[in-house]
């Protein structure tokens, strides 16, 4: 496993502890907050490829993107 896959997983792993830490306490929506560079293009493509893993699990996930990159995840 690469430094990428290596930092997707742990990227993913955190998600899925505030999706559950949302859900006990009963809301429907988390929001991850990911400060890259506009010229950081490997970070870029993680948040893609998160909001593509999230979406293939089935979440609602909207992208803001400005200074900062708002991956916001909703389920039912």
């Amino acid at each position: 496993m690469n430094e990428y896959e290596e930092k997707l997983n742990e990227n993913k792993n955190i998600i899925l502890r505030n999706i559950e830490q949302g859900k006990k306490a009963g809301v429907n929506k988390v929001s991850a907050v990911f400060a890259i560079s506009k010229r950081d293009e490997i970070r870029k493509n993680m948040v893609t490829d998160l909001a593509i893993w999230l979406i293939t699990d089935g979440y609602k996930v909207s992208l803001k993107k400005g200074e900062l990159e708002i991956l916001t995840i909703e389920w039912d």
